[in-house]
């Protein structure tokens, strides 16, 4: 293991000695860790999730872009870059939040795979020690040791060379009491590597291949179908993607996650410990669960029917005020060449001129009338 992954598992290895000392069953413990630190990085997802979203929503304007700058690359580039610029929508937004999760996924599975280190809380000398003994017996390799799963090997030979270990721990500077506690760890942790009787520190699949079938076996098939379920509402989402844009999706894509994805989890849990499997079950579950909801509250298919409403709707609406507009104009273009056409015809003059000298008159004959009234009296 790496020293940033080492790094990385510290904190984590807090949190999983917090869960088990308050549950002390490992197999609930690893479901309940996995739980809790995939919720803690859900902000993550969420962040990767809605930046999907925000492409879809300005997807109908940058499929527009593209039947209108298709002959010109350099220019169909810069625009889109003003568009995603404008709203705020970053390209490799979804890059940093998918880097930190693979990066405390490492993280997660050393934890996983050291339960004396970060649960037993067992110096790193005295497992150490203590492999470097089924070493020299020729029970565990140089490989084993150096490997992801030296601890579960060790754990799995325990009872075997109880006494060499012992030893081993005393050899390295300890007491023989603080011997015996860090072997009594060793057993605390061991007995909880127990699934329906048998021992999940060994693999699924033995040296003798169909005919060791156990109960163990149950553990791949279950990953298998996990992950294929996982696979499968992924896939059904990414369809409806592409729908919407009117596209294809990839076949080499969809057999990759539907066929080789879930193989790769039956062939990964059949070789290695039993307890590693019940992780990888725990963690397809918990990605199911998780692509459910994202997909409810980041819903691209439907966050891109909408934007082809709005979009649709804007054209309506521009469209009405150009023709609003229009028409507005052509009425003062109407009104001002009436307007000029009467200034230029002499005759409307001559019509308007009695108008305007009659209404003066009236009173004047009023006048008039008024002075022959006291004459006829």
């Amino acid at each position: 293991m790496t020293a940033i992954f080492d790094l990385l598992a510290i904190p984590l290895g807090w949190l999983m000695r917090l869960i088990y000392s308050g549950i002390p069953e490992y197999l609930v413990a690893i479901f309940l860790f996995t739980l809790i630190v995939r919720a803690l990085l859900f902000p993550l997802s969420l962040k990767t999730q809605k930046n999907q979203a925000d492409r879809a929503r300005l997807a109908p304007r940058l499929e527009r872009l593209r039947k209108k700058y298709e002959k010109d690359p350099k220019k169909l580039q810069e625009k889109q870059m003003a568009l995603y610029e404008k709203h705020g929508v970053s390209m490799t937004g979804g890059c940093m939040p998918m880097l930190v999760q693979m990066l405390v996924l490492f993280g997660i599975i050393s934890v996983i795979y050291s339960p004396l280190k970060f649960i037993a809380g067992v110096p790193e000398n005295v497992i150490s020690a203590s492999s470097s003994t089924l070493v020299s017996a020729g029970v565990m390799t140089e490989n084993d040791k150096k490997g992801y799963y030296e601890e579960m090997k060790m754990l799995n030979n325990l009872d075997n060379y109880e006494a060499d270990i012992k030893a081993s721990i005393v050899a390295a500077g300890y007491n023989e009491e603080q011997a015996n506690s860090y072997i009594a760890d060793m057993y605390e942790i061991k007995k909880d590597f127990v699934f329906f009787g048998k021992n999940l520190l060994e693999n699924p699949w033995n040296e003798k291949g169909f005919g060791g079938i156990s109960i163990l076996w149950l553990i791949p098939l279950i990953s298998g179908i996990t992950a294929f379920l996982s696979s499968m509402l992924s896939m059904h989402y990414t369809k409806q993607v592409a729908a919407a844009e009117n596209q294809q999706a990839q076949g080499c894509s969809n057999v990759m996650m539907l066929v080789w994805m879930p193989a790769f989890s039956l062939f990964i849990t059949f070789t290695v410990p039993g307890g590693v499997g019940i992780y990888w079950i725990c963690s397809n579950l918990i990605a199911l669960l998780q692509t459910f909801i994202l997909n409810k509250i980041y819903n691209p298919v439907k966050i891109r029917e909408q934007a082809e409403i709005e979009y649709e709707e804007r054209r309506r609406q521009k469209q009405e005020d150009k023709k609003r507009l229009a028409e507005a104009r052509a009425k003062e273009q109407r009104e001002l060449a009436k307007q000029l056409k009467e200034e230029k015809n002499p005759q409307t003059k001559k019509k308007e001129s009695p108008k305007v000298k009659e209404k003066p008159a009236e009173p004047e004959v009023k006048a008039e009338a008024e002075q022959s009234e006291p004459k006829d009296e």
